[in-house]
């Protein structure tokens, strides 16, 4: 019998149907924009997706918040009450400050119980790799593998993920303090669109300029094509509703790997707000480690 629960962050973009059959939780994060506050809970239904990147479509700005270590400790604390330990899933330390939290609050909870273990994972992804790193706990704590083991694996699993991001709006990334005007106005004009990859520290880093939608889109193709391990059957594709292009990849991925499984998902606004909309991340399993 397993004797630890499952958490993850609203930061990835994951398999839902997968995560209820081993009832794992979700830590929701927030977006806040002119006073309101839109609460993602990694489970949210198209039409609240929908609804979010109709707003940011329209110039709405959100500004994430990241998970304090005192909320951190308001949910995991009732699992350890009852005599479970804790397993969770955060988002890139490269881009947030919300593992730390969770460091502070597993010191803290540490005190208080013996016998027990809150676990968080410096996952160093975001949206679909953290998808494929949470399928890969599931599995492993399906097949019986204890809590130790499991972040164990996790924690060497994670350098063979790669996120890659297709930016579509760069007058977004201007007005997110990310390219300057001029850059943005040009870039426009010129019809640029950056291909951004969370690099090992777990940062994103610009690794193409490609001109064209469909350039790009085949660019991402081609990055699977180069590093991907094809013997590994799953991989994500998730966009900022922009189903259309997120088709062309996966078809153009289709033809590189007939056996792939992609699990399509709607982007978490976490990273959409960074993004833009109409942005595609795709997330892979690599042949090597990063």
């Amino acid at each position: 019998m397993n004797d630890y629960v499952i958490f993850a962050d609203a930061s990835g973009d994951y398999d839902l149907e997968l995560c209820d059959s081993v009832g794992v939780r979700f830590i929701s994060m927030q977006c806040e924009s002119d006073g309101n506050v839109f609460d993602c809970t990694g489970c949210d239904d198209e039409d609240k997706l929908k609804g979010f990147y109709a707003d940011l479509a329209h110039g709405s700005l959100p500004k994430t918040t990241q998970i304090t270590p005192f909320r951190y400790e308001e949910i995991v604390e009732p699992v350890l009450e009852s005599g479970k330990s804790a397993l969770c899933l955060c988002l890139s330390s490269g881009l947030s400050s919300t593992f730390e939290s969770a460091k502070l609050a597993a010191a803290s909870l540490a005190e208080k119980y013996d016998g027990v273990k809150f676990m968080p994972v410096d996952t160093l992804e975001a949206t679909t790799t953290m998808g494929l790193l949470l399928d890969r706990a599931i599995t492993n704590y399906k097949n019986g593998i204890g809590i130790e083991k499991n972040y164990a694996d996790l924690e060497t699993f994670k350098h063979f993920l790669t996120a890659q991001a297709y930016v579509n709006d760069l007058h977004h990334l201007h007005r997110g303090g990310r390219l300057s005007a001029a850059s943005a106005v040009f870039g426009s004009l010129l019809k640029i669109k950056p291909i951004i990859e969370l690099i090992p520290n777990g940062k994103l880093e610009n690794i193409e300029k490609c001109r064209g939608v469909h350039k790009s889109l085949a660019y991402l193709a081609e990055q699977y094509r180069e590093f991907a391990d094809m013997s590994y059957p799953d991989m994500y594709i998730s966009d900022a509703v922009n189903s259309e292009f997120a088709d062309e990849v996966a078809e153009l991925i289709r033809e590189i790997n007939p056996k792939v499984n992609i699990k399509r998902r709607i982007l978490s606004p976490i990273i959409g707000t960074h993004l833009g909309p109409d942005s595609i991340v795709t997330g892979f399993v690599r042949k090597e480690a990063k």
